[in-house]
């Protein structure tokens, strides 16, 4: 894959389904989330940083880098960061809006707290993080066939 940049827009059906319905844990870990709003090339975070909040994308687009090249992300609900803020780890990737982009955005401590406080909150955190990584992995696989 050397000399291949990842440049796709991640805009593909994703196969995983929830053990439960986490409708009423997502309303509860949403609630709680900052709203802002970024101009088109403004940076969430770099890679390696120290992964400190989490970001709920619900409108716009936005680009994860890695030194193997860069993916866009234009669904909606996706959580960035997530797996870094629940495992106190640092980014793997820098994020940046591509377009005007709207999220809320969350403390880890929160994220923390959930967990301790509620039964279904780390099975829906999980969940979303395999639904990212679903959808990372979707799109390095096309690659393989260039």
């Amino acid at each position: 894959m050397s000399g291949i940049k990842l440049n796709r827009t991640a805009t593909f059906a994703l196969s995983i389904k929830p053990m439960n319905d986490f409708s009423d844990t997502e309303r509860k870990v949403l609630a709680s989330g900052i709203e802002l709003r970024y101009l088109p090339d403004e940076y969430l975070f770099r890679q390696g940083q120290k992964a400190e909040f989490v970001f709920y994308l619900q409108e716009g687009s936005l680009l994860l880098e890695s030194p193997a090249g860069f993916v866009t992300i234009e669904r909606k609900g996706v959580f960035i960061g997530i797996e870094e803020a629940i495992e106190e780890k640092k980014h793997h990737f820098s994020a940046l809006t591509s377009s005007y982009a709207q999220f809320l955005v969350f403390e880890r401590k929160y994220f923390q707290l959930l967990i301790d406080e509620f039964d279904l909150a780390l099975p829906y955190f999980e969940y979303k993080k395999a639904e990212l990584n679903e959808l990372l992995q979707k799109v390095q696989m096309n690659y393989a066939t260039i």
